[in-house]
This record gives C-alpha cells, structure tokens and sequence, in this order.
C-alpha cells in the first residue's frame, strides 16, 4: 500500500469500490440488462393493421400508473356498457399509495402483472399497448367492446364529477377512439378513409352513406377534420386534410367552428421495428363540449364548477391551436 494510504488504481484506472453501484441508488433507476430485456419484452407489444381501440395520453413518467387507471375504468366500464368480466385490473395496482414505485424489481413486475392480466387471451377485449413515445399508450379493443361509447361515458361521467371523492384517474389527460387503423401511406389513408367515412357521410366516388339516402341536401351535415401526427413525417398535414376532404360529396361542407361531426385522424410511427400506422374515427360534436375528451380537464372544470356555479365551464383555452385543419 501507498505511503499516504490511497487505493491503487486498477488497469481500467477506476479506483476499487467505484465500479460497483447500489441497486438502491438513483431513486431506483439502476437497471440491468435482465430488467431491461423484460422492459423490452413488455414493450414489445405493436399496433397491427386492422386493430381498434382508443389512444391514452398521460402526464409524463406516469404511464404505469395511467395504465393502471385505465385498465381499472375499462373493467368497469366494460361491464356496465358491454356485460363483460375482464378481470383487466390487477388488484395489487390498486392498493398501493399513488407513488412511484422506487424498486426496479418491484415496477417490472408490477407492470407485468399488469399487461398479463389485460392480456389474457388474443381475443381479450382489452389489451394495453405500451409505445415507444412518452406519455402515449393505446389501449386494443375488441367485440363487442365499441371504443367510441366505451369514451364517450367515461368522458361523460368525468363532467359530472364535482368533487374530488369522484375522480376516477390522477394521471391520464385525453382519450381519444379509433374506429378503424390502417397503414400510413396515401394508400393505406384512402383505404381507410373509405371504410370510416362511408358510414357517415356520402363519398365522392358516389358510395351512399349508413342510412342510404341519395337525396342530395336531406342528409347533408357539415365536418372538420383534426389531424394529429406522432413522431411521423411522411404523410404532411395539409395532404392529409386534402385527401380526406376530397373523398367527401360535395353536399357535406366544412364548417371549423361548429361542425356536426368531427373527423379524428391519428398517425403515429412506431420504432424499433419502424412501422406507420394511420387511425380514423368520426365523432359528433359534443367532442368541442366535451373538451375534446380531455377527462383531466373535464374533471377540472367539473370541480370548478361546484366550486364557483355562477361560471360556466368554457372549452380550454388554446385547444388546438397550431393546427391546421379543415
């Protein structure tokens, strides 16, 4: 040993003890490769072709515990809507305190029990879908489970909740339901768009819509088209609102302030394997009222409410904005 007691260092010039580092150290965050293959595992989940359900987005580091809300509002849910007993909560999820978990062994397997138990079968008809894209997850449905009205009561609920003994979920912001997901190409668009829209409007190309009226002003309703785009550049957002539009008769106008029905486009690509998905759905126009099925926001302004009657709730402020849309 040195004369002035210090450790030698080894060849990789690290000193003895700092090559280790406590698996209890940095809030939990240590991880080894072991953890990081089951993260991965978990991960490994994707969207498919064909795939219906609905988009969650959630404050960000918090989507194990929005997934824990949202597969706990779909059990309920399911059954009240549907007559379904999925079983899709994990009950361990729901007794623990809110915080994170600071184990790493502990939050994998939590999240594992999770995905198992709303993963049960192929043909569950909820299956959670974790993203490569923070604070987004997308949550897989399946008959007889329709992901719109599936929404739309929880986002009803949600506006009615006028006190904070009430609240449903912390962590989730905006629900957002896709009818049907094809590829994100300007194939995969018309194809898609095609079976969307055609139960709802009249097409250009002379397909009648879900109730077959050919009178050409008696069914007619106006629309507007929001398009979101995640983590993808191929398809531009004008194009798509170009495309879109043109498949629509003529006899159905845009209206961007008050239309009856909105066009909900999501395009998201995903990575690794690199895949592009695009997911359509039409909505009515309580979307706007219904703070565009933002349940954070509807339970922020249903408390407020309570709180202050004399105020009506008023659509947020900045919703939207920076997009273009038609």
């Amino acid at each position: 040993m040195e004369a002035n007691g210090k450790r030698k260092h080894d060849a990789s010039g690290a000193q003895g003890s700092s090559t280790k580092r406590s698996k209890g150290g940095n809030q939990g965050k240590w991880m080894t490769p072991s953890h990081k293959a089951k993260i991965a595992a978990i991960r490994g989940r994707t969207l498919e072709v064909g795939d219906m359900g609905f988009w969650v987005t959630c404050q960000r580091q918090k989507e194990m515990r929005a997934a824990d809300e949202i597969l706990s509002l779909c059990e309920e849910y399911g059954q009240k809507l549907f007559g379904i007993n999925s079983g899709a909560t994990d009950k361990a999820a729901e007794d623990d305190d809110g915080d994170e978990p600071e184990d790493i062994e502990a939050a994998i397997e939590k999240e594992l029990a999770t995905m198992r138990s709303a993963n049960k079968t192929k043909d569950s008809p909820f299956g959670l879908i974790r993203m490569n894209v923070d604070c987004v997850l997308f949550m897989r449905t399946r008959a007889p489970v329709d992901p719109l009205k599936l929404v739309q009561e929880i986002c009803k609920d949600a506006a009615v909740a006028n006190s904070r003994e009430l609240l449903r979920s912390r962590f989730i912001n905006k629900l957002t339901p896709i009818t049907l997901t094809g590829k994100a190409t300007e194939k995969g668009l018309e194809d898609l768009a095609k079976k969307v829209l055609s139960d709802h409007f009249r097409l250009a190309d002379g397909e009648s819509d879900a109730n077959g009226d050919d009178d050409g002003e008696s069914n007619a309703c106006s629309y507007a088209i929001r398009p979101t785009l995640r983590a993808h550049s191929t398809l531009k957002r004008t194009e798509i609102i170009d495309k879109v539009a043109n498949m629509i008769s003529k006899r159905h106008k845009v209206d961007l302030k008050n239309p009856d029905k909105v066009i909900i486009i999501e395009i998201f690509q995903s990575s690794p394997p690199i895949q592009t998905f695009c997911g359509m759905s039409v909505v009515g126009k309580d979307w706007e009222a219904m703070k565009r099925y933002n349940i954070h926001e509807l339970y922020s302004a249903a408390i407020k409410s309570a709180a202050d009657p004399a105020e009506p709730n008023e659509p947020a402020e900045g919703e939207g904005e920076g997009e273009n849309q038609a």
